[in-house]
């Protein structure tokens, strides 16, 4: 499943119960980030990542058919992308927690309390809510939606622009629909156009529940990655 090229966005979620990205490589001088320990058809810059390859600050992870990519983080910590993925994967200051900002596919985390991890969606920041050892999941269901999903401990979920915010509990997941602005400046490069893009919160339902299959349905024609699918 591919993002495509969005038009500046506006984003309407839909929360149901359950769970962008520069396009440039690290700096030479970039500080190092994490290991990866297990990829197939995964690649930083065009280059093919190989196990035991370092990741930097900065560095931009790109999946393909059948693909994936886990990043082993100091402290017990992971990023994990699954195929036709693609996230940046930084740090904002040197003692800040780790960040992947996903601009399409899937991406499964785990933040442990010696390496916290973030993700940023848009104009939105994921992170655990009341302990920082809690994992789950972002993924793109189609080019206009996508699910945040809390697998183990609760995540918060805060829009930038106005400042809202919505706690996932464990077992709970999130719908996002994506509303394309009419008013996009055309001129702005693709990361201006996802940070511009704003999250609306709505609703949250428990994983498994009627609602929650049937949104993920109307908005997924291939089956929902589970993180008990990623490799632990």
């Amino acid at each position: 499943m591919k993002l495509g090229q969005f038009t500046r966005q506006f984003i309407a979620v839909i929360i149901i119960p359950l769970f962008a990205v520069p396009i440039w490589a690290a700096s030479p001088n970039a500080a190092f980030i994490g290991t990866i320990t297990n990829a197939a058809a995964a690649t930083v810059a065009g280059t093919a990542l190989a196990n035991g390859t370092n990741i930097y600050d900065g560095d931009v992870i790109s999946t393909s058919d059948h693909g994936d990519a886990w990043v082993s983080l100091p402290g017990g910590a992971g990023i994990l992308l699954g195929e036709n993925s693609e996230a940046q994967i930084r740090r904002e200051s040197p003692t800040g927690p780790i960040i992947f900002d996903i601009a399409q596919g899937e991406v499964k985390f785990r933040s442990t309390d010696k390496t916290l991890v973030d993700g940023y969606l848009y104009d939105a920041t994921i992170a655990p809510a009341d302990s920082p050892n809690a994992s789950g999941y972002v993924e793109f269901t189609s080019p206009t939606s996508a699910i945040i999903a809390a697998k183990t401990g609760d995540l918060i979920v805060t829009a930038t622009h106005d400042g809202s915010s919505r706690v996932i509990p464990a077992g709970s997941m999130m719908a996002v629909t994506l509303v394309p602005n009419p008013n996009q400046d055309q001129n702005q490069n693709r990361t201006a156009k996802r940070r511009t893009g704003l999250i609306v919160l709505l609703g949250i339902a428990m994983v498994g529940t009627i609602a929650v299959i049937a949104i993920v349905l109307n908005h997924h024609n291939q089956p929902t990655v589970s993180p008990s699918n990623f490799p632990q």
